[in-house]
């Protein structure tokens, strides 16, 4: 008696559980099927997904330039075409991005995808703000090893990086027959063609910590020490004997009258296309409009040497990052990858002359207006993705009083003591963050 009724609570045991199983939803397989294991085409996954699976809509914030707006449209609609799914966006820029995203996440209002630099990372990801991406080694192998290395924070990679870019020297050869190679050679050059009055200079560059780095830098001054990869934010070499030495040789383009005190960056971009500049610090965003104006008479260069070597610039990569807050995080990076995969890539770096961290796309690079970009590469300094990061921008405050006259000693000490101070209020001071 006791064994005919175990066998019969057995048998309704099992189908019990049959039951349950039969009416459980597939969770794990909807999982499998956005894990986008064929390498960011976007159409395997949509083929392996329920319909019931996919969103209707994703939402990306883009940046507020137009030629990154026309190139992101255009890929957007390829991916509609082959998933269904409809992308929503809003030119967003770069900078305010984080700043919104952690007031617009919270409440359902953020995106699904958005954009940054890699020198904000360690800011977005303590507070919170980015998913990790699953890439299968395939898929990394596709990067550029420096490029993963900028999104890449506590082990985990955060991006899926579109471009590489720093900037370089562009000049006008109807000006100059070819690039100054010293920072002195430059002064030369500038004595001898700058006419102010007619707006007319031999080298400009935009009075911004961006690219006056690359004087610091040149004469050994540094954003933060490192060892082993690792940046310690309670080493700031920005005061030091080098970085005063570089920004007075600045000053002696200022106090000399051969560039304006209040240059701006669109100023510099105007007075370079109209034809009345012979040499220009910029970066590839500028290829394409640059070469409209001018044609065959613009050229590019590595940066002048400065101190005995190439002048190092910073080193910049730009990627998609998931939001935190995505409702659908495997379908912003299916997207995400789908908008850097090897086609796609090439369809930017045609767009906007930026050059795609994939190896392939860049050996096959032929046109001789890269020369400058490619050749300066090597000799750039990657910009730290450490929080603190966000501090040492306020340089800036710095480079303005310099510009007015003060003296770069104290506009330097007293601008980078106040960063240390933010630094510390922050509590981001410690190295092991």
């Amino acid at each position: 008696m006791f064994k005919k009724k175990t066998l019969w609570g057995l048998l309704l045991m099992v189908g019990f559980i049959l039951l349950l199983a039969a009416c459980a939803p597939e969770r794990e397989g909807a999982e499998e099927a956005t894990g986008n294991d064929e390498g960011s085409d976007g159409t395997e996954e949509a083929e392996g997904t329920e319909e019931t699976d996919k969103p209707e809509e994703l939402v990306v914030w883009i940046n507020d330039e137009d030629i990154a707006e026309d190139i992101s449209v255009e890929l957007f609609e390829k991916y509609t075409e082959e998933t269904g799914i409809e992308i929503s966006y809003r030119r967003v820029p770069m900078p305010d991005q984080v700043e919104e995203l952690a007031l617009a996440g919270p409440t359902g209002d953020g995106p699904d995808l958005f954009f940054q630099p890699q020198d904000r990372l360690g800011d977005v990801i303590a507070q919170g703000l980015a998913m990790p991406i699953d890439y299968s080694e395939e898929e990394m192998n596709g990067f550029t090893d420096v490029a993963i290395d900028a999104f890449t924070y506590d082990g985990d990679v955060y991006g899926t990086p579109v471009a590489v870019e720093t900037y370089f020297a562009f000049y006008n050869k109807s000006i100059v027959d070819s690039a100054p190679e010293t920072i002195d050679e430059v002064m030369e050059m500038s004595k001898e063609v700058t006419d102010a009055s007619n707006d007319k200079y031999g080298f400009l560059v935009s009075p911004e910590f961006y690219y006056l780095y690359s004087f610091m830098n040149a004469y050994d001054g540094y954003v933060f020490g490192e060892e082993d990869g690792v940046y310690d934010p309670t080493d700031i070499g920005l005061d030091n004997e080098g970085s005063i030495e570089g920004l007075s040789k600045y000053q002696e383009f200022i106090n000399e009258g051969l560039i304006p005190k209040t240059l701006t960056v669109d100023v510099l971009d105007g007075l370079f296309v109209e034809g009345k500049v012979g040499m220009v610090f910029s970066g590839p965003w500028n290829m394409p409009i640059y070469k409209e104006a001018l044609g065959d008479d613009v050229a590019t260069a590595p940066l002048p040497s400065m101190n005995g070597e190439i002048a190092p610039s910073f080193i910049g990569v730009k990627s998609w990052l998931v939001s935190y807050y995505s409702d659908h995080p495997k379908w912003a990076e299916d997207l995400a990858k789908f908008m850097t995969n090897d086609e796609n890539s090439q369809t930017y770096f045609d767009v906007t002359g930026e050059l795609p961290p994939r190896p392939e796309i860049l050996d096959a690079v032929d046109d001789p207006l890269y020369k400058g970009y490619t050749e300066q590469v090597p000799n750039g300094t990657p910009m730290p993705n450490i929080p603190q990061m966000a501090q040492v921008w306020d340089m800036d405050i710095a480079i303005e009083l310099i510009n007015n006259g003060a003296d770069v000693e104290e506009a330097v000490t007293d601008t980078v003591q106040n960063i240390k101070d933010n630094i510390d209020v922050s509590g981001g001071s410690s190295a092991d963050e």
